[in-house]
């Protein structure tokens, strides 16, 4: 895998992504203390705020260790049901939050930290929100008309991708961590009876008690669809356990399919979680000269 062009003069940024339970947030986290920089969440539920749980959520003392960005910054309550099948459930008050809207947050988080010299970190699995700036997808306007809606894993897209290579505005280092099927297999077990224990349920009961809509807590997929599942009696706790663990064992199944087809001048793909660390500590160390 050959290293970014060093003579490229654009601004440099990191990239972290990967499957879920994969440890993306710790690993972000120590590497960004470790090189001066902060964290810009690339994650389509943690934007919404109340949803700390079931979203894996960076903690409070864990954001004190490290600035992130782009994390609890939509109101969950201004969010109303989809009128039709053809609409998002992430309708929110004035617009809806999505790839479009993340990515133009991103680059004035991305701005402002450059503009202090920080190193830009970029952190999460939500893969199409990390290639729009990765890969400078250029968008077409964003239409109300919803015949031309695309939904995926809880995010609305409304207008057409121009091009998918774009005009890259960074210059890209991306960490791509694929550990095995087997090895993950045991992080999502055991974290499902974690969130659990850490009042998961409780956190959706109260969302909807404070008025979130069900249908969109559904939409964000996961544990919040199946929380509302087991909220409404429509599944037992054992079931519960076993359709949540099998839906992310699917879902990190699509994340591989999608992230094993990004850039290859760019991206490094790390497959062995005992050396995570050290091998992109190494890879950041040589980018960043």
């Amino acid at each position: 895998m050959k290293m970014a062009n060093k003579a490229d003069n654009k601004p440099k940024i990191v990239s972290i992504v990967g499957l879920t339970a994969s440890g993306k947030s710790g690993l972000g986290i120590k590497l960004a203390q470790e090189f001066g920089g902060e964290i810009v969440s690339c994650d389509s539920r943690q934007v919404y705020k109340g949803l700390d749980i079931g979203t894996a959520k960076v903690t409070a003392e864990e954001q004190a260790l490290v600035k992130h960005w782009l994390i609890d910054i939509v109101e969950p309550r201004r969010c109303k049901a989809a009128e039709s099948a053809k609409q998002s459930y992430t309708n929110c008050g004035t617009g809806i939050y999505n790839v479009f809207e993340f990515q133009r947050a991103a680059y004035a988080a991305i701005d402002d930290i450059l503009a202090r010299g920080r190193v830009p970190f970029l952190v999460g699995g939500s893969g199409l929100y990390s290639r729009s700036i990765v890969d400078g997808y250029e968008f077409d306007a964003v239409t109300r008309s919803g015949s031309d809606a695309v939904i995926l894993n809880g995010s609305e897209i409304r207008g057409n991708v121009k091009s998918k290579t774009g005009s890259p505005c960074f210059n890209v280092l991306q960490i791509c961590l694929l550990p095995s099927r087997e090895y993950i297999r045991g992080p999502v077990e055991q974290r499902i009876d974690q969130r659990l224990g850490q009042g998961m349920i409780e956190e959706t009961r109260e969302l909807i008690k404070q008025g979130v809509n069900k249908d969109f807590l559904q939409a964000l997929g996961l544990e919040y669809y199946w929380n509302v599942e087991y909220i409404e009696g429509r599944v037992t706790k054992e079931q519960y356990k076993k359709n949540l663990a099998t839906k992310t064992m699917q879902f990190a199944k699509r994340q591989r399919t999608w992230f094993k087809k990004e850039r290859a001048e760019i991206t490094h793909y790390l497959t062995d979680p005992e050396g995570f660390y050290e091998e992109t500590k190494k890879l950041i160390s040589l980018f960043l000269i």
